[in-house]
């Protein structure tokens, strides 16, 4: 192999379970929705995802009818959803950077989120009459932005290999499917192996036919995990077995 390692970016833990992640890639963080096992109440975390810097680290808010929607001009939406339906009135904003809570809006339910403003509906109509909230205040506005997000880099998700297994992984006791994706000119494989009736997961990063570095990064895993990783740009991130840290490596 060469002298190229895979080199850790950071570590972030966490006392709740990660439930879901967002991005603003615009801004360079990740957001994230921890829920307290015992009560499955939410709270909000917000990290430079480049240098592992916090921001906001488990920031209560709401009642387990509560979830992180999305992020976006460094703002947290989140929104409340119905026992019965995912749609309900209640949409709150906080500050991604200072976790403060901006503003709150009990009269209309979520329906989409733009750049710098909300489409939303009220609690009285089932359908149609979409208006307008200002991001900044929580005010309705007659001012029509446009309401796409710009565009920005995507989270890349990596694919299943369909075939045999590479040449170059042919040494390794594979167990179930192999998943990759491209970073550059650099390749990405992860797959799960079995030692002493426990799951591990490796990661093998590849240069043509070349392997360049190898490391297992998840270890005594009880069952095999549906989603091994999700890179931005040159970086990578997953989940622990526990659901209680992200791991995030540079490629």
């Amino acid at each position: 192999m060469d002298k190229y390692t895979l080199k850790t970016a950071f570590r972030k833990s966490f006392l709740g379970i990660v439930w879901r992640i967002e991005a603003d890639m615009a801004n360079n963080i990740l957001a994230i929705e921890t829920r307290d096992e015992a009560t499955g109440n939410p709270s909000f975390s917000v990290f430079d995802y480049t240098t592992g810097t916090s921001l906001v680290h488990e920031r209560p808010y709401g009642d387990r009818n509560w979830a992180l929607a999305g992020t976006t001009d460094r703002k947290l939406i989140v929104r409340a959803f119905g026992q019965n339906s995912p749609d309900s009135a209640g949409i709150a904003c906080i500050d991604a950077t200072t976790g403060e809570l901006l503003w709150e809006q009990f009269n209309y339910m979520l329906v989409g989120i733009g750049d710098q403003q909300l489409t939303v509906r009220h609690r009285n109509f089932a359908s149609g009459y979409e208006q307008r909230i200002d991001i900044h205040t929580g005010n309705l506005t007659q001012v029509d932005q446009p309401t796409d997000k710009p565009a920005e880099l995507a989270i890349v998700l990596p694919q299943r290999h369909i075939g045999n297994v590479p040449a170059l992984l042919a040494n390794y006791e594979i167990h179930g499917d192999i998943f990759c994706c491209p970073i550059g000119s650099k390749q990405v494989w992860a797959f799960h192996e079995v030692t002493h009736q426990k799951y591990r997961v490796r990661l093998v990063i590849s240069n043509g036919l070349n392997i360049l570095s190898e490391e297992v990064v998840l270890t005594n895993l009880a069952h095999m995990i549906p989603e091994l990783f999700f890179a931005i740009d040159r970086q990578l991130f997953l989940v622990s077995d526990n659901k209680r840290e992200i791991v995030s490596y540079l490629v």
